[in-house]
């Protein structure tokens, strides 16, 4: 569950400086603070399924959840208000050799600034500003956030295939760090998500002439990101070549898929 949470937070604190989610330092900053933060904050599953859907549950522990984590980051001040020089901060940090998305990103922040105008009831602790936050991220992220909305379609596959919790928050954060899992329960919920997302078929192997079409319908006009994307799928299909313990299960060669995939989407230029 909490790997799926972490990708509520990279759309809605990432979303403020939507290139810092591909830097792994910040990414790794995000995940020790949920952790830390989700210690005094459990979420349950059905919060975490309305996140998903970018809907702020009305409950007090979730939103201090998300106010912890922003304090703990700097996206929300001490006070309890967003913390646009904070936000800014990052941005500066992240995006210093890109001016224009920079721009962008200083743009958006500011027009989330109005939250901090809002009467909130619980003052400094900052659980109902973290909320409207929430809200204002979601209302006004910029365009270009496809590729992680996608990534959160899949998260939502990964729960549903996880909806008896046999697969614990400390391996669904290693999942989402990119870490191939070890354990076979693990294995066999990122299968479920696959044959869900048809990236394996029901034999259990990796679907090339899905690949394929993934790979037409994301090029977004560009000739190259098509052909490595291609490049890639000839890869990756090879380990339908290895031997497997579970056959159609699929569980063992998902995890094969998943290892290729995290090793060779930067080979190919693509942002994991």
């Amino acid at each position: 569950m909490l790997g799926s949470l972490l990708f509520v937070f990279a759309f809605s604190v990432f979303s403020l400086s939507a290139e810092a989610l591909l830097i792994d330092d910040l990414k790794q900053k995000y995940v020790d603070s949920i952790l830390q933060c989700s210690q005094q904050y459990p979420l349950d599953r059905a919060d975490a399924e309305l996140l998903q859907n970018k809907v702020m549950p009305d409950k007090e522990s979730t939103k201090c959840l998300f106010a912890c984590v922003y304090k703990v980051t700097g996206v929300m001040s001490d006070q309890g208000e967003l913390s646009v020089e904070g936000v800014n901060a990052l941005s500066q940090k992240y995006l210093a050799d890109d001016p224009e998305k920079l721009k962008k990103s200083e743009e958006f922040t500011e027009a989330c600034r109005t939250v901090n105008d809002a009467p909130v009831s619980d003052g400094a602790k900052g659980c109902d500003r973290a909320a409207l936050i929430f809200k204002c991220t979601i209302e006004k992220s910029p365009d270009g956030l496809t590729e992680e909305e996608l990534k959160m379609e899949f998260t939502k596959l990964i729960m549903k295939c996880n909806k008896d919790g046999k697969v614990d928050m400390t391996e669904l954060v290693q999942l989402q760090n990119y870490v191939v899992p070890t354990k076979q329960t693990t294995k066999c919920v990122l299968a479920c998500a696959y044959k869900a997302a048809e990236v394996m078929n029901a034999k259990g192997e990796y679907d090339i002439d899905h690949a394929y079409k993934v790979a037409e319908m994301m090029k977004n006009g560009d000739e190259k990101r098509l052909v490595n994307a291609k490049k890639m799928a000839d890869l990756c299909v090879k380990v339908n070549e290895q031997s497997v313990s579970d056959g159609e299960k699929g569980c063992d060669r998902a995890a094969m898929i998943f290892k290729c995939t995290v090793e060779n989407a930067p080979k190919f230029g693509f942002k994991l």
